[in-house]
C-alpha cells in the first residue's frame, strides 16, 4: 500500500506568511492610490483688479474695492469654497493697519478642474490713511487671502476641509506705483 507524501509543518507557515504579505502589499497599494488621487489640488490665487473709490469728505470713508482671482490648476479636482475673507495690510505714518474687507462671494458651485473664478470684495477704510504721505505716495496695500476649500474627484470622493493662506505683493489703489495686473500671491 502506498502512502500519501507528507508535507512537512513549516510548509503551511510560510504560505500564511506569504499571503499575509500578500495581503499587506494590496492595502500598501490602495492606500497610494487613494491618497494620490484625493491629495489637495493646488489653487492659484491673484489680483486682477483694484480700485479706490473717492475719499468721502463728510464721512471721511474710502471704498476699496478688489477683484480676485482663483485658478485650480488640477485635471482631476473639482474644489469649492466653503468661506474666503481677505484682509488689506498696509502701514502709515508708522501705524499699521489690517481693513477686512469682509468674506468674498465665492462661488457656491463646484469649480471645474482647469476652471477660473473671480470674486468681487470691497472694504471701507475709515479716516486718511490711504492719502499721500511725506514721501510722496501712498502706502503699499498688501492682501491677505484666508480660504477653507473642499476638493472631489470623480462622482463622490470627497477631503476634508483644507484652509488656504496667502499673501499677494502688494497692490497700488492710487496708480503711483506703476504696478500692472495680474498681481501674484504666494503661499
Amino acid at each position: 500500500m502506498a502512502k500519501a507524501p507528507v508535507h512537512p509543518r513549516g510548509w503551511r507557515t510560510k504560505r500564511y506568511i506569504l499571503a499575509a504579505l500578500m495581503v499587506t502589499l494590496a492595502v500598501t497599494a490602495v492606500v497610494i492610490a487613494v491618497s494620490a488621487v484625493l491629495r489637495p489640488a493646488r489653487i492659484v490665487f491673484s489680483v486682477t483688479g483694484a480700485v479706490a473709490g473717492k475719499l468721502d469728505r463728510k464721512s471721511k470713508t474710502r471704498q476699496l474695492n478688489l477683484t480676485l482671482s482663483a485658478n485650480n490648476t488640477s485635471h482631476r479636482a473639482g474644489v469649492k469654497y466653503s468661506s474666503v475673507i481677505v484682509y488689506l495690510q498696509f502701514k502709515s505714518n508708522g501705524t499699521e493697519y489690517k481693513l477686512g474687507a469682509g468674506p468674498a462671494s465665492p462661488p457656491w458651485h463646484w469649480q471645474p478642474p482647469g476652471a477660473t473664478v473671480s470674486m468681487s470684495q470691497s472694504g471701507t477704510l475709515f479716516g486718511t490713511a490711504l492719502d499721500i504721505g511725506p514721501s510722496g505716495r501712498a502706502p503699499a496695500i498688501g492682501v491677505l487671502v484666508l480660504a477653507v476649500v473642499k476638493y472631489r474627484v470623480g462622482p463622490a470622493a470627497y477631503t476634508r476641509p483644507y484652509d488656504v493662506r496667502v499673501v499677494c505683493d502688494a497692490v497700488d489703489y492710487v496708480g503711483d506705483r506703476n504696478i500692472s495686473f495680474p498681481i501674484a500671491c504666494n503661499a
